[in-house]
C-alpha cells in the first residue's frame, strides 16, 4: 500500500467518522423520537461553520481519489 493509498483510506474514515459524529448530535436533539427544524434550529450556525471547514477535506479526499484511480487505469491499460 503506497502513500495515496493510506492517504486515501484515512482521509475518507476521518471523515465518516465527522460526519456520524455530526448524525450522532443532530439526532441527540430529538424530541419524543421525532426530528423537526424547531428542535435543530439552534445548530444552524455550527453545522454551516462545520461545513466550511469540513468541504475542504471532502475535496481534498477527491483529488486524491482521482489520482489513485488514474493510477489504476494506467497500471492496468498502460502495463506492458
Amino acid at each position: 500500500m503506497d502513500i495515496w493509498q493510506k492517504i486515501f483510506l484515512y482521509l475518507g474514515s476521518l471523515i465518516a467518522a465527522a460526519f456520524l459524529l455530526v448524525a450522532l448530535i443532530v439526532l441527540s436533539n430529538a424530541e419524543g423520537g421525532m426530528l423537526t427544524t424547531e428542535n435543530v434550529a439552534h445548530l444552524s450556525e455550527p453545522m454551516s461553520s462545520f461545513y466550511n471547514f469540513a468541504k475542504w477535506f471532502v475535496y481534498l479526499w477527491m483529488i486524491v481519489a482521482i489520482i489513485v484511480f488514474l493510477r489504476f487505469l494506467k497500471r492496468t491499460f498502460f502495463n506492458k
